[in-house]
Protein backbone atom coordinates (compact mmCIF):
# COMPACT_ATOMS: atom_id res chain seq x y z
CA UNK A 1 0.00 0.00 0.00
CA UNK A 2 1.33 3.46 -0.87
CA UNK A 3 1.53 5.97 1.96
CA UNK A 4 1.56 9.66 0.98
CA UNK A 5 4.56 11.63 2.16
CA UNK A 6 4.78 15.30 2.98
CA UNK A 7 7.76 17.36 1.92
CA UNK A 8 8.68 20.53 3.80
CA UNK A 9 10.55 23.35 2.08
CA UNK A 10 12.99 24.06 4.87
CA UNK A 11 16.00 25.09 2.79
CA UNK A 12 18.07 22.01 3.55
CA UNK A 13 20.26 20.83 0.69
CA UNK A 14 23.26 18.67 0.04
CA UNK A 15 22.19 15.57 1.93
CA UNK A 16 20.03 12.51 1.42
CA UNK A 17 16.71 12.37 3.23
CA UNK A 18 16.61 9.84 6.06
CA UNK A 19 14.17 7.02 6.70
CA UNK A 20 13.00 8.72 9.88
CA UNK A 21 12.19 11.93 8.02
CA UNK A 22 10.20 10.05 5.41
CA UNK A 23 8.26 7.89 7.83
CA UNK A 24 7.50 10.88 10.04
CA UNK A 25 5.42 12.51 7.35
CA UNK A 26 1.91 11.68 6.25
CA UNK A 27 0.33 13.97 3.68
CA UNK A 28 0.52 14.14 -0.10
CA UNK A 29 3.12 16.70 -1.10
CA UNK A 30 2.35 19.15 -3.85
CA UNK A 31 4.62 21.93 -4.90
CA UNK A 32 3.22 25.22 -3.69
CA UNK A 33 2.49 26.59 -7.12
CA UNK A 34 -0.87 26.66 -8.97
CA UNK A 35 -1.41 24.16 -11.75
CA UNK A 36 -2.08 27.02 -14.13
CA UNK A 37 1.55 28.06 -13.78
CA UNK A 38 2.55 25.02 -15.80
CA UNK A 39 1.06 26.66 -18.85
CA UNK A 40 3.18 29.80 -18.43
CA UNK A 41 6.59 30.00 -20.10
CA UNK A 42 9.46 30.27 -17.68
CA UNK A 43 11.69 33.32 -17.69
CA UNK A 44 14.49 32.66 -20.13
CA UNK A 45 15.21 32.11 -23.75
CA UNK A 46 13.58 29.27 -25.65
CA UNK A 47 16.17 27.44 -27.76
CA UNK A 48 15.58 27.79 -31.46
CA UNK A 49 14.98 24.70 -33.57
CA UNK A 50 17.75 24.82 -36.18
CA UNK A 51 16.78 24.76 -39.81
CA UNK A 52 19.59 22.37 -40.70
CA UNK A 53 19.39 20.17 -37.66
CA UNK A 54 22.31 21.71 -35.79
CA UNK A 55 22.02 22.13 -32.06
CA UNK A 56 21.54 25.73 -30.87
CA UNK A 57 24.39 27.36 -28.99
CA UNK A 58 22.66 26.89 -25.64
CA UNK A 59 21.70 23.26 -26.24
CA UNK A 60 23.59 22.14 -23.15
CA UNK A 61 21.09 23.99 -21.01
CA UNK A 62 23.57 26.69 -19.98
CA UNK A 63 25.47 27.05 -16.75
CA UNK A 64 23.17 27.47 -13.77
CA UNK A 65 23.99 29.98 -11.04
CA UNK A 66 25.86 28.44 -8.12
CA UNK A 67 22.94 29.10 -5.77
CA UNK A 68 20.38 27.59 -8.13
CA UNK A 69 18.62 24.32 -7.38
CA UNK A 70 18.41 23.69 -11.12
CA UNK A 71 19.25 21.71 -13.08
CA UNK A 72 18.51 18.41 -11.37
CA UNK A 73 21.17 16.21 -12.95
CA UNK A 74 19.92 12.86 -14.22
CA UNK A 75 22.19 9.86 -14.73
CA UNK A 76 20.02 7.14 -16.27
CA UNK A 77 16.67 6.22 -17.71
CA UNK A 78 15.39 4.15 -14.81
CA UNK A 79 12.07 2.73 -15.98
CA UNK A 80 8.89 2.98 -17.99
CA UNK A 81 5.47 1.77 -16.91
CA UNK A 82 2.16 1.03 -18.60
CA UNK A 83 -1.13 -0.79 -18.17
CA UNK A 84 -1.97 -4.07 -19.89
CA UNK A 85 -5.22 -5.46 -21.23
CA UNK A 86 -4.01 -8.93 -20.18
CA UNK A 87 -1.08 -8.61 -17.78
CA UNK A 88 -0.24 -12.31 -17.72
CA UNK A 89 -0.13 -12.54 -21.52
CA UNK A 90 1.98 -9.39 -21.83
CA UNK A 91 4.54 -10.60 -19.27
CA UNK A 92 4.76 -13.95 -21.08
CA UNK A 93 5.32 -12.12 -24.39
CA UNK A 94 8.31 -10.17 -23.05
CA UNK A 95 9.79 -13.29 -21.47
CA UNK A 96 9.33 -15.40 -24.59
CA UNK A 97 10.38 -12.89 -27.27
CA UNK A 98 13.00 -10.74 -25.50
CA UNK A 99 14.09 -12.92 -22.54
CA UNK A 100 13.12 -10.18 -20.07
CA UNK A 101 12.54 -11.76 -16.63
CA UNK A 102 10.24 -10.84 -13.77
CA UNK A 103 12.36 -9.80 -10.82
CA UNK A 104 10.02 -7.92 -8.46
CA UNK A 105 6.42 -7.12 -7.62
CA UNK A 106 5.02 -3.87 -6.24
CA UNK A 107 1.91 -3.73 -4.08
CA UNK A 108 1.13 -0.29 -5.48
CA UNK A 109 -1.63 1.12 -7.66
CA UNK A 110 -3.37 -2.24 -7.81
CA UNK A 111 -0.10 -4.14 -8.15
CA UNK A 112 2.73 -3.94 -10.66
CA UNK A 113 4.88 -6.72 -12.10
CA UNK A 114 8.45 -5.53 -12.61
CA UNK A 115 10.51 -6.81 -15.55
CA UNK A 116 14.29 -6.39 -15.49
CA UNK A 117 15.90 -4.68 -18.50
CA UNK A 118 19.35 -4.06 -17.00
CA UNK A 119 21.13 -4.66 -13.69
CA UNK A 120 24.02 -2.19 -13.40
CA UNK A 121 22.68 0.41 -13.25
CA UNK A 122 19.15 -0.94 -12.90
CA UNK A 123 16.49 -0.38 -15.54
CA UNK A 124 13.06 -1.97 -15.69
CA UNK A 125 9.49 -1.99 -16.95
CA UNK A 126 6.59 -1.85 -14.46
CA UNK A 127 3.43 -3.48 -15.83
CA UNK A 128 -0.04 -3.36 -14.30
CA UNK A 129 -3.42 -4.87 -15.13
CA UNK A 130 -5.70 -2.25 -16.64
CA UNK A 131 -9.27 -2.08 -15.40
CA UNK A 132 -12.07 -2.54 -17.96
CA UNK A 133 -13.00 1.13 -17.49
CA UNK A 134 -9.48 2.29 -18.41
CA UNK A 135 -9.31 0.31 -21.66
CA UNK A 136 -10.23 3.17 -23.98
CA UNK A 137 -10.16 2.87 -27.80
CA UNK A 138 -8.11 6.10 -27.79
CA UNK A 139 -5.66 6.41 -24.86
CA UNK A 140 -6.07 9.51 -22.70
CA UNK A 141 -2.96 9.26 -20.55
CA UNK A 142 0.47 10.14 -21.81
CA UNK A 143 3.26 7.57 -21.31
CA UNK A 144 5.18 7.45 -18.05
CA UNK A 145 8.94 7.30 -17.75
CA UNK A 146 11.46 7.88 -14.98
CA UNK A 147 15.06 9.05 -14.65
CA UNK A 148 17.61 7.73 -12.16
CA UNK A 149 19.48 10.25 -10.00
CA UNK A 150 22.82 9.41 -8.42
CA UNK A 151 22.63 11.93 -5.56
CA UNK A 152 18.98 11.43 -4.65
CA UNK A 153 18.13 14.31 -2.30
CA UNK A 154 14.36 14.65 -1.93
CA UNK A 155 14.61 18.15 -0.44
CA UNK A 156 16.65 19.49 -3.33
CA UNK A 157 14.47 17.73 -5.91
CA UNK A 158 11.31 19.32 -4.52
CA UNK A 159 12.96 22.72 -4.42
CA UNK A 160 14.04 22.32 -8.03
CA UNK A 161 10.56 21.27 -9.14
CA UNK A 162 9.07 24.22 -7.25
CA UNK A 163 11.38 26.53 -9.20
CA UNK A 164 10.18 25.22 -12.58
CA UNK A 165 7.27 25.20 -11.43
CA UNK A 166 6.01 21.61 -11.62
CA UNK A 167 3.39 19.93 -9.47
CA UNK A 168 5.06 17.09 -7.56
CA UNK A 169 4.43 14.45 -4.93
CA UNK A 170 6.18 11.53 -3.31
CA UNK A 171 4.77 8.43 -1.64
CA UNK A 172 5.90 5.42 0.34
CA UNK A 173 4.73 2.19 -1.24
CA UNK A 174 4.26 -0.86 0.95
CA UNK A 175 4.79 1.62 3.80
CA UNK A 176 8.58 1.33 3.62
CA UNK A 177 9.85 2.07 0.09
CA UNK A 178 10.17 5.57 -1.27
CA UNK A 179 8.51 5.58 -4.68
CA UNK A 180 10.67 8.37 -6.03
CA UNK A 181 9.28 11.81 -6.81
CA UNK A 182 6.43 12.03 -9.32
CA UNK A 183 5.65 15.27 -11.15
CA UNK A 184 3.92 16.74 -14.18
CA UNK A 185 5.81 17.81 -17.28
CA UNK A 186 4.76 19.61 -20.46
CA UNK A 187 1.35 18.51 -21.76
CA UNK A 188 0.71 16.85 -18.39
CA UNK A 189 3.41 14.21 -18.98
CA UNK A 190 3.62 11.88 -15.93
CA UNK A 191 7.33 11.93 -15.06
CA UNK A 192 9.40 10.64 -12.15
CA UNK A 193 12.79 10.83 -10.46
CA UNK A 194 14.13 7.70 -8.71
CA UNK A 195 17.34 6.81 -6.90
CA UNK A 196 19.77 5.46 -9.49
CA UNK A 197 19.94 2.13 -7.62
CA UNK A 198 16.16 1.58 -7.65
CA UNK A 199 15.25 -1.64 -9.45
CA UNK A 200 11.52 -1.49 -8.69
CA UNK A 201 11.77 -3.84 -5.74
CA UNK A 202 11.80 -3.75 -1.94
CA UNK A 203 14.12 -1.91 0.41
CA UNK A 204 14.05 1.74 1.46
CA UNK A 205 15.09 2.91 -2.03
CA UNK A 206 13.47 0.06 -3.95
CA UNK A 207 16.89 -1.47 -4.54
CA UNK A 208 16.20 -5.10 -3.53
CA UNK A 209 15.22 -7.37 -6.45
CA UNK A 210 15.69 -10.99 -7.44
CA UNK A 211 19.07 -10.85 -9.18
CA UNK A 212 18.84 -14.52 -10.11
CA UNK A 213 15.53 -14.21 -11.94
CA UNK A 214 15.35 -15.81 -15.38
CA UNK A 215 12.73 -15.47 -18.08
CA UNK A 216 10.21 -18.30 -18.11
CA UNK A 217 9.94 -19.92 -21.50
CA UNK A 218 8.20 -22.98 -22.89
CA UNK A 219 9.83 -25.95 -24.59
CA UNK A 220 9.71 -25.44 -28.33
CA UNK A 221 9.72 -21.62 -28.23
CA UNK A 222 12.05 -20.02 -30.81
CA UNK A 223 15.24 -18.57 -29.32
CA UNK A 224 14.69 -15.09 -27.84
CA UNK A 225 16.32 -11.79 -28.72
CA UNK A 226 18.07 -10.99 -25.42
CA UNK A 227 17.68 -7.36 -24.40
CA UNK A 228 20.50 -5.83 -22.36
CA UNK A 229 19.59 -2.16 -21.84
CA UNK A 230 16.87 0.45 -21.68
CA UNK A 231 18.20 2.64 -24.48
CA UNK A 232 15.80 5.52 -25.08
CA UNK A 233 12.35 7.01 -24.90
CA UNK A 234 10.80 8.90 -27.82
CA UNK A 235 8.23 11.38 -26.58
CA UNK A 236 5.66 13.49 -28.44
CA UNK A 237 5.11 17.09 -27.34
CA UNK A 238 2.68 19.73 -28.56
CA UNK A 239 5.24 22.56 -28.69
CA UNK A 240 8.77 21.40 -29.38
CA UNK A 241 10.56 24.68 -28.62
CA UNK A 242 9.00 25.20 -25.20
CA UNK A 243 9.21 21.49 -24.26
CA UNK A 244 12.90 21.33 -25.18
CA UNK A 245 13.58 24.42 -23.08
CA UNK A 246 11.61 22.92 -20.17
CA UNK A 247 13.44 19.58 -20.16
CA UNK A 248 16.82 21.27 -20.44
CA UNK A 249 16.10 23.75 -17.68
CA UNK A 250 14.96 20.93 -15.40
CA UNK A 251 17.71 18.39 -16.07
CA UNK A 252 20.51 20.08 -18.04
CA UNK A 253 20.44 17.24 -20.59
CA UNK A 254 22.46 18.37 -23.64
CA UNK A 255 21.27 18.00 -27.21
CA UNK A 256 23.89 15.73 -28.77
CA UNK A 257 22.38 15.42 -32.24
CA UNK A 258 19.32 16.21 -34.35
CA UNK A 259 17.40 13.64 -36.34
CA UNK A 260 15.61 14.52 -39.57
CA UNK A 261 17.42 17.83 -40.25
CA UNK A 262 15.86 20.28 -42.68
CA UNK A 263 18.05 20.48 -45.76
CA UNK A 264 19.65 17.14 -44.97
CA UNK A 265 18.75 13.61 -45.89
CA UNK A 266 15.43 12.61 -44.32
CA UNK A 267 13.60 9.39 -43.62
CA UNK A 268 11.04 8.57 -46.27
CA UNK A 269 7.63 9.87 -45.22
CA UNK A 270 8.84 12.11 -42.39
CA UNK A 271 7.65 15.72 -42.73
CA UNK A 272 7.90 17.09 -39.18
CA UNK A 273 10.38 19.34 -37.45
CA UNK A 274 13.92 18.19 -36.67
CA UNK A 275 14.04 15.88 -33.64
CA UNK A 276 16.38 16.88 -30.78
CA UNK A 277 18.13 13.99 -29.05
CA UNK A 278 18.97 14.74 -25.42
CA UNK A 279 21.68 12.61 -23.82
CA UNK A 280 20.86 11.09 -20.43
CA UNK A 281 23.89 10.95 -18.14
CA UNK A 282 26.99 9.85 -20.01
CA UNK A 283 24.91 8.17 -22.74
CA UNK A 284 24.10 6.36 -24.91
CA UNK A 285 20.70 6.51 -23.17
CA UNK A 286 18.66 9.41 -24.51
CA UNK A 287 15.34 11.16 -24.79
CA UNK A 288 14.10 12.15 -28.25
CA UNK A 289 11.39 14.82 -28.51
CA UNK A 290 8.98 14.81 -31.45
CA UNK A 291 6.49 17.58 -32.10
CA UNK A 292 3.05 16.19 -32.79
CA UNK A 293 -0.28 15.15 -31.38
CA UNK A 294 -2.96 12.58 -32.08
CA UNK A 295 -2.85 8.94 -30.95
CA UNK A 296 0.97 8.73 -31.21
CA UNK A 297 1.30 11.25 -28.38
CA UNK A 298 -0.32 8.71 -26.05
CA UNK A 299 1.63 5.70 -27.29
CA UNK A 300 4.70 4.58 -25.37
CA UNK A 301 7.78 4.41 -27.61
CA UNK A 302 10.72 2.80 -25.84
CA UNK A 303 14.07 1.72 -27.26
CA UNK A 304 15.84 -1.41 -26.03
CA UNK A 305 19.49 -2.28 -26.57
CA UNK A 306 20.65 -5.59 -28.07
CA UNK A 307 24.29 -6.72 -28.03
CA UNK A 308 25.76 -7.57 -31.43
CA UNK A 309 22.75 -5.97 -33.13
CA UNK A 310 22.07 -7.43 -36.58
CA UNK A 311 18.83 -5.87 -37.87
CA UNK A 312 18.18 -8.53 -40.49
CA UNK A 313 18.72 -11.37 -38.02
CA UNK A 314 16.49 -9.59 -35.49
CA UNK A 315 13.71 -9.30 -38.08
CA UNK A 316 14.00 -13.00 -38.87
CA UNK A 317 13.81 -13.95 -35.21
CA UNK A 318 10.78 -11.72 -34.65
CA UNK A 319 9.05 -13.42 -37.59
CA UNK A 320 9.73 -16.81 -35.97
CA UNK A 321 7.88 -15.53 -32.90
CA UNK A 322 5.01 -14.30 -35.05
CA UNK A 323 5.69 -10.69 -34.06
CA UNK A 324 4.82 -7.81 -36.37
CA UNK A 325 7.80 -5.50 -36.99
CA UNK A 326 9.07 -2.96 -39.49
CA UNK A 327 12.65 -2.31 -40.60
CA UNK A 328 13.18 1.28 -41.63
CA UNK A 329 16.23 3.14 -42.90
CA UNK A 330 16.46 6.43 -41.05
CA UNK A 331 17.93 9.22 -43.16
CA UNK A 332 19.06 6.59 -45.64
CA UNK A 333 21.75 5.19 -43.32
CA UNK A 334 20.63 3.87 -39.93
CA UNK A 335 18.56 0.67 -39.76
CA UNK A 336 15.94 0.75 -37.02
CA UNK A 337 13.71 -2.17 -36.00
CA UNK A 338 10.25 -1.02 -34.90
CA UNK A 339 8.15 -3.64 -33.12
CA UNK A 340 4.42 -3.70 -32.45
CA UNK A 341 4.36 -4.98 -28.88
CA UNK A 342 1.27 -5.82 -26.82
CA UNK A 343 -0.92 -3.02 -25.43
CA UNK A 344 -0.06 -0.60 -28.23
CA UNK A 345 3.55 -0.19 -27.11
CA UNK A 346 6.05 0.68 -29.84
CA UNK A 347 9.42 -0.98 -29.20
CA UNK A 348 12.56 -0.02 -31.05
CA UNK A 349 15.40 -2.55 -31.05
CA UNK A 350 18.90 -1.19 -31.63
CA UNK A 351 22.52 -1.87 -30.79
CA UNK A 352 23.46 -1.19 -27.17
CA UNK A 353 25.67 1.66 -28.44
CA UNK A 354 22.79 3.46 -30.19
CA UNK A 355 22.76 7.13 -29.14
CA UNK A 356 20.13 8.32 -31.59
CA UNK A 357 22.72 9.62 -34.01
CA UNK A 358 24.05 8.77 -37.43
CA UNK A 359 26.02 5.88 -38.85
CA UNK A 360 24.99 2.33 -39.53
CA UNK A 361 24.40 1.61 -35.82
CA UNK A 362 23.15 5.09 -34.97
CA UNK A 363 26.03 5.52 -32.51
CA UNK A 364 27.63 8.64 -34.00
CA UNK A 365 26.61 11.55 -31.76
Amino acid sequence: MAMPMEHRMDGRRGRTITRRELLATGLVAAVARPAAALAKPFAGAVPAIPSAGRAPANSSGGAAPAESVLPIRVSTLNHVSFGCADLRATVAWYERVLAIPRHAFQDYGGGQTVLRLAEDPPAYMALSQSSPESLQPVPRRRPHFCWGIEDFDVHRIFEGLAAMPALARSVLREGTTINGVNFDGPDGAPLQFNPIIACGGLGFLGEVCDTGAEAMRRTGDPPPIPVRTLNHVKYHVSDLSSALAWYQRLTGMPVVTWQEPVGGRRTEGYEGRPIPVLRVGSGPQHLALVEGGGPEAFRLHVGLGVEGFDPDAVMERLAEHGVSAHLRLREGVTKEVLVDAPDGVRLQLQDVSFCGGGGVLGNEC
